[in-house]
């Protein structure tokens, strides 16, 4: 399933059925460049009500030392259970994070992040974002024909890596990726660019049509851990920072409640945030803390409806919301209505 943000800057939802036949392990997202905690993304898929336990796999790029993801079950579903707080299609596999504690069947979502980790101790600097792969086997041999799902990537410099090179062979050669005629190994990756991934950054699969090539993945600026994929387009050609996903919120506060509302956008490029509230007369009621480096994708700027020590009061108020990238040189803004009701 994937989320394509369309070029008018809308959201569309794309549900792709019938495109795999029998229970299928996808590498479904990949993160690169995180400061520590290079992730991938997992999801299965059937068309019938089935189950995978995903414990005695390999999530791995081969180099270095690598281990299995867990040693209690770990089982992903084919559909969204609802007794579960997480999307049971998928898990999130952190690479070099030794010594935590994974999410199995047996304790779920421990961290209460709504996401199904799993954590390993793998090569140490898993993932490199040059040129490198990922694979999903039942050990970390890429030879011996265990391999389930391949991803290979590159920054195309010209000048391929060796060992990655031979890992994508291997992979091309048991029909889990897809090589080009007369190209030096890299021309068949995922292309992420000369600087490779920013932060904020991940290669998403783009289909469930899993034709083992470079066109099942693109680059987003939106990662989304845990959930469905979100296709990042360049909305229209405008310069927009965020927008705001309401133009009017109602916010309604039980009294004696200590649950904030919040104000919630969907952020296009790496930014500041902050928000503004005024009375009718242009009175300022509320201002947020500012919110540093947020990432593409959604976002919730809380308010406990409080203006100066009290509840504000019920009624029209006018909120600003500003966003600065000092990288990009740009600032935007967009205001919009807010009317905070009471419910005893």
């Amino acid at each position: 399933m994937i989320r394509y943000i369309a070029p008018a800057a809308t959201l569309v939802f794309v549900f792709l059925a019938g495109a795999l036949f029998g229970g299928t392990l996808l590498i479904n997202e990949i993160a690169c460049e995180t400061a520590g905690d290079d992730w991938v993304e997992l999801f299965y898929y059937d068309e019938e009500e089935t189950s995978i336990d995903i414990s005695s796999l390999f999530v791995t790029m081969y180099y270095g030392t690598n281990e299995r993801l867990g040693d209690e079950s770990i089982t992903l579903y084919s559909r969204d259970r609802a007794e579960t707080p997480f999307d049971d299609r998928f898990s999130v596999v952190h690479l070099i994070r030794p010594g935590m504690n994974d999410e199995t069947d047996s304790t779920g979502d421990t961290n209460g992040n709504g996401v199904l980790d799993v954590y390993c101790n793998n090569y140490f600097s898993s993932l490199w974002n040059t040129d490198c792969v990922v694979a999903i086997d039942t050990d970390d041999e890429p030879t011996n024909g265990g391999m389930i799902d391949f991803a290979a990537y590159s920054n195309r410099d010209g000048s391929l890596n060796a060992t990655i090179g031979s890992y994508t062979g291997s992979a091309i050669g048991v029909g889990q990726w897809v090589g080009l005629a007369g190209d030096n190994g890299q021309a068949c990756m995922v292309d992420t660019g000369p600087r490779g991934l920013a932060t904020h950054q991940s290669i998403a699969r783009a289909t469930l049509h899993d034709s083992n090539s470079q066109t099942d993945f693109v680059v987003t600026s939106v990662q989304t851990p845990g959930r469905e994929n979100i296709i990042s387009g360049n909305f229209g050609g405008t310069r927009r920072l965020f927008r705001a996903l309401k133009k009017t919120s109602v916010l309604a506060v039980e009294q004696g409640s200590g649950t904030p509302s919040s104000i919630d956008v969907f952020v296009y490029e790496p930014c500041n945030l902050r928000f503004r509230v005024f009375s009718p007369l242009g009175r300022l009621i509320y201002e947020s803390p500012l919110y540093c480096d947020v990432y593409p994708g959604p976002f919730s700027m809380p308010w406990d409806v409080r203006g100066s020590g009290r509840r504000a009061s019920t009624g029209l108020h006018i909120g600003l919301i500003e966003a600065t990238a000092p990288r990009l040189k740009r600032s935007d803004s967009e205001r919009v209505f807010i009317i905070p009701i009471r419910c005893r």
